[in-house]
């Protein structure tokens, strides 16, 4: 498929504003610039955000129009923003951003602590994983190590005190002191640990397994970063696999919540099989006015500024809904793996659901783990003042039609996470389970560790620091 030359495509589940990016929410109130030829009045952020979402919105039809909700009548555009998306309940999506997601996915530079925690059990806290180059990876913290100190506390509740004390300290302070005890059971003292800059690199682990001329390759993908940024890896990653003879891969996503589509569909384009090239991947779906070229005067003048002064905002959203309204699959590299396994969990969104929907009508896939958060719909990000703005504009459905999970992907064989294990350990109930419906048998994976209720994970949806995740797919600027 040809691409829009204006923007990559993101899809993206919450991908963390604070874990990828340790910075609060700007609020700016100023007006945009008045667009040509619309009067001398700058027209308020509230007031813009409002004409454009009507305009862009994939559900414009449930939003009420300007003289009822009052756009003008809220204190920012924030609690304008959150109080106009809640006349949809659907949306769980949509937003107002910083800046910073953009700059994270596109850029792919990021400035926090580098690793994530989650609650294995109502008591107990471990790593759940860490980024290469990360401050968290300089100090050699790894993916199952226990949280055991928190800035001198020691004894954690799976709560809104304790989850308000986590976020400060890993996602909102520059410093905080940690403490962890390692699988073996080493102690590892509290020590300071500092935000910093870093290239994200989202390719956590990689491995290739022969179980006795039978080989699998493992890769674990936690962002869709800008394309640009993780090909080379990916190709030589894949080629390893292939130059091995692996006729099969498992690809975890269980941690990874979206980002650019671009990066989405060259992973499809890797994998899928060369007699389906050049037919269907997806489509996409805008909204009525969008189809029809039909905006507010607003819309309609309003440059794409600061990136493409010389197009505007209209043309390119009705170019994405018409021109590009498919994409085909673009067969690349020459390896055709047999089957691919996915590793999901209810923290798999969007772009991750989308390479999954995508193949699963033109070759052998699996689904394994718990059910995905659910978002086949995506956003085309445009800046305002300081601000991105975020709203729900395009819906995606595979060669089948198929694109309504708002509630989630089902996976075929159930297995529930465990955060205690390290990658590529047979422990690990994702893995194992992918490794036994790939072929393997259980005698080769080893003794599984016994289970108990002070090991098992929570089985809530609160398991991660949720309000710290962010959840979208969007076309984003190149």
């Amino acid at each position: 498929m040809q691409r829009n030359r204006h923007f990559k495509t993101i899809i993206s589940s919450l991908v963390v504003l604070t874990l990828l990016f340790s910075c609060k929410k700007k609020t700016s109130d100023e007006p945009i610039p008045n667009p040509p030829g619309n009067g001398s009045n700058p027209v308020s952020l509230n007031d813009s955000i409002f004409t454009i979402t009507k305009d862009i919105y994939l559900w414009t039809d449930d939003l009420p129009d300007s003289a009822a909700f009052k756009p003008g009548s809220y204190s920012s555009p924030y609690d304008m923003f959150e109080a106009l998306i809640k006349k949809k309940p659907l949306d769980r999506y949509s937003f107002i951003d910083d800046g910073s997601t953009s700059r994270a996915l596109q850029e792919g530079i990021v400035g926090d602590k580098g690793f994530e925690v989650g609650w294995q059990t109502d008591s107990t806290l471990f790593v759940i994983y860490v980024y290469a180059g990360s401050p968290a990876d300089k100090k050699g913290i790894k993916r199952g190590w226990q949280l055991t100190n928190v800035n001198g506390t020691t004894k954690f509740v799976n709560g809104k005190t304790s989850n308000d004390l986590l976020t400060e300290a890993i996602y909102y302070n520059n410093s905080a002191t940690f403490g962890f005890k390692k699988p073996d059971g080493t102690i590892v003292q509290p020590s300071t640990l500092t935000s910093a800059e870093y290239k994200l690199n989202p390719i956590l682990y990689s491995k290739l397994y022969d179980f006795n001329g039978t080989k699998i390759g493992y890769f674990v993908f936690n962002n869709f970063v800008a394309l640009a940024d993780v090909k080379t890896q990916v190709d030589s990653i894949f080629d390893s696999f292939a130059a091995a003879g692996a006729k099969q891969l498992i690809i975890d996503l269980r941690y990874n919540g979206g980002g650019l589509v671009e990066t989405a569909e060259y992973l499809a384009n890797r994998l899928v099989p060369a007699s389906k090239n050049n037919t269907v991947m997806y489509t996409q779906t805008f909204n009525s006015n969008v189809s029809n070229n039909k905006f507010s005067p607003l819309f309609k003048n309003m440059k794409a500024l600061p990136y493409f002064p010389n197009y505007y905002w209209a043309d390119i959203f009705y170019s994405e809904a018409t021109t590009y309204k498919t994409a085909n699959f673009a067969k690349q590299g020459g390896w055709e793996p047999t089957k691919v396994s996915f590793l999901v969990t209810y923290s798999t969104v969007s772009a991750s659901e989308l390479l999954y929907n995508n193949l699963k009508p033109v070759m052998n896939t699996k689904l394994i783990g718990t059910t995905t958060y659910g978002k086949p719909v995506g956003f085309i990000d445009i800046p305002l003042g300081q601000n991105d703005l975020f709203a729900v504009s395009f819906q995606t459905k595979n060669s089948q039609g198929q694109g309504d999970y708002f509630n989630g992907l089902t996976p075929e064989i159930k297995a529930e996470d465990d955060y205690s294990y390290d990658w590529g350990s047979f422990n690990d109930p994702l893995l194992k389970a992918a490794l036994l419906d790939n072929g393997v048998p259980a005698s080769s994976l080893g003794r599984m560790a016994r289970i108990t209720n002070e090991t098992r994970l929570v089985t809530t949806s609160n398991n991660r620091l949720q309000s710290t995740r962010f959840k979208g797919m969007f076309h984003a600027r190149r």
